[in-house]
C-alpha cells in the first residue's frame, strides 16, 4: 500500500477545501440570487419603501404612473408611512416563474386582518452576467375619494388636504390604510377609514358626514333669536323683513305688541354643491293689540297665536358663520 507523504495530504486537505468553498461560493450565490436579486427582494424592498416613507423609491421598484388630476399627498413622507402602521407579520413567496415573469404573493395582517397581495414582475437583465435582475410589471396607482360638503379642506392620515370642490381623488400606495376626518371650530365629522390592496381595487371612497359643532348651533340660534326679538320691537301688524305678521282688516287703537312665543329649532346640513343649509324651521309669534269697531266704538283686546316658518340662508367664512333671513 503506497503511503501519503505529507505533501500528499497537503494537497488533498487543498483540493477539498477548494472543492467545499466553490460548492459554498455557488450555495451563497443562489441564495443571495433568490433573497436579494431574486423576484422577492424587489417586492421586500417596496415595503420598506413605504415603511420608510420614501414615496419616490417606492414609486419607482413599482413602475406605477400616478393618476391625472389626483392629488399626491398621500405619496410621501409621514402620510405614505401612516397607512403601513398597522401592516404587521408581512411574509413574502413566489408563488409562479414561468421563464422571465413571476409572481410574488405578500402575505400581512392589516388592521389585524388576514390579508394578501399579489405583485406580477417579469426579468430584464442581470449584474456582472451573475444575479438576475426583476422589475414591477407597469401599473397605475390606485386612488382614494375623499368627499366633504360645505368645506374645501379635510385631513387624511392626519395630513391636511385641499378638497377644494367638496370632494377629491388622491392617488395612493397599495398596501395601505386611509383614514379621513374634519374637525374645525364650527364643524366636524367622525372619521372614515378604508384599505386598499391591490392595484385593481375598485375605487375606495370616504365620504364625511359634517354637523355643526355645538358652538355653530348655538351661534346660529342666537343670530336667529336676535333677529327675531328685533322683529317682536316693531310696533305694526307687518314687521318688515320679519317671517311673521297678522292681517287684520278692522281698526287698531293704540300699540301693537309682538312677543316670540317659540322659538325655531336650529338644524343645519351641507348641501351636494358643497353649501350650507339651515333647514326650514317652525316657530310661534304672539301677537297683541286692541282693536276698535268703527261703528259701535266699543275696543277690545286680540291675543293671537302666529305660527311661522324660518327660512335662511348660512354663509360660512372660516370659523365665523353669517345667517341671512329669507323673507318671503
Amino acid at each position: 500500500m503506497r503511503k501519503f507523504s505529507s505533501v500528499d495530504r497537503v494537497l488533498a486537505g487543498w483540493a477539498i477545501g477548494m472543492c467545499c468553498a466553490v460548492v459554498l461560493a455557488l450555495v451563497s450565490l443562489d441564495v443571495i440570487n433568490r433573497l436579494v436579486y431574486g423576484p422577492t427582494g424587489e417586492v421586500r424592498a417596496y415595503f420598506q419603501a413605504l415603511k420608510d416613507g420614501d414615496g419616490s423609491r417606492a414609486l419607482g421598484i413599482l413602475n406605477a404612473s400616478v393618476p391625472e388630476k389626483s392629488g399626491a399627498a398621500m405619496l410621501d413622507g409621514s402620510a405614505l408611512a401612516a397607512s403601513v402602521d398597522t401592516l404587521k407579520d408581512l411574509e413574502l413567496s413566489t408563488e409562479e416563474i414561468d421563464g422571465d415573469h413571476a409572481t410574488v404573493r405578500a402575505s400581512y395582517t392589516l388592521d389585524g386582518e388576514a390579508q394578501s397581495t399579489d405583485f406580477p414582475l417579469h426579468k430584464v437583465g442581470s449584474h456582472w452576467g451573475v444575479f438576475d435582475v426583476w422589475a414591477m410589471d407597469d401599473s397605475e396607482l390606485p386612488t382614494v375619494e375623499v368627499t366633504a360638503p360645505g368645506v374645501t379642506g379635510a385631513t387624511l392620515n392626519n395630513t391636511k388636504v385641499s378638497v377644494p370642490a367638496g370632494d377629491r381623488d388622491f392617488a395612493v400606495f397599495y398596501p395601505g390604510t386611509y383614514t379621513s376626518a374634519y374637525e374645525s371650530a364650527l364643524f366636524s365629522a367622525q372619521p372614515q377609514h378604508t384599505s386598499v390592496l391591490n392595484a385593481d381595487d375598485q375605487k375606495k371612497k370616504l365620504k364625511l358626514s359634517l354637523k355643526a359643532s355645538e358652538a355653530a348651533t348655538n351661534s346660529i340660534t342666537s343670530s336667529v333669536q336676535q333677529h327675531l326679538d328685533a322683529c317682536a320691537t316693531q310696533n305694526t301688524l307687518y314687521p318688515a323683513g320679519c317671517p311673521f305678521e297678522y292681517p287684520f282688516a278692522g281698526r287698531v287703537n293704540g300699540d301693537v305688541t309682538w312677543s316670540v312665543k317659540k322659538y325655531p329649532e336650529t338644524q343645519v346640513s351641507a348641501s351636494k354643491k358643497g353649501t350650507w343649509a339651515y333647514k326650514d324651521s317652525a316657530g310661534t309669534a304672539h301677537v297683541s293689540f286692541t282693536q276698535i269697531d268703527l261703528y259701535t266704538g266699543k275696543t277690545s283686546k286680540v291675543e293671537k297665536d302666529v305660527p311661522f316658518t324660518y327660512k335662511a340662508d348660512l354663509d360660512v367664512d372660516g370659523d365665523t358663520v353669517t345667517v341671512t333671513p329669507k323673507i318671503s
